[in-house]
């Protein structure tokens, strides 16, 4: 319990850390933004500068938008899958034949009641 402990607290300063590195990052972009304006402004008029400003980061999120569209799964997310399924199917067939035996006892459970009642009859007949 000790260990979980230690590991939980140590994952969340992990998290707490990361989140205060992206607001930075998230501040350093804006500002990237501004910087970027205001240089365009000293040589374009305001509107000008806005608009190109709006159109390159247009084209930077479709870059990135495109990117996202064509990942593909990776060879280990395949295999894993592959193995996943295996899996999948072999607890399936463990599990029918698991079923399958009760079923198969209760029949010769009746098959042999009715093979003792069979002979009792016989026996009585003769």
């Amino acid at each position: 319990m000790l260990r979980i402990r230690a590991l939980l607290t140590r994952q969340v300063r992990r998290a707490v850390l990361g989140l205060v590195a992206v607001l930075f990052l998230l501040g350093v972009l804006v500002l990237a933004e501004v910087a970027g304006w205001q240089a365009l402004r000293l040589y374009v008029a305001p509107i000008a500068a806005t608009l190109i400003l709006l159109g390159v980061d247009l084209l930077i999120a479709a870059a990135f938008g495109v990117l996202a569209l064509r990942s593909a799964p990776s060879h280990a997310e395949q295999e894993t899958l592959r193995i996943r399924r295996q899996a999948l199917e072999a607890a399936g067939a463990a599990l029918s034949i698991t079923a399958a035996v009760p079923i198969a006892g209760m029949a010769l459970r009746l098959g042999r009641n009715r093979e003792r009642s069979w002979l009792s009859a016989f026996r009585r007949s003769g």
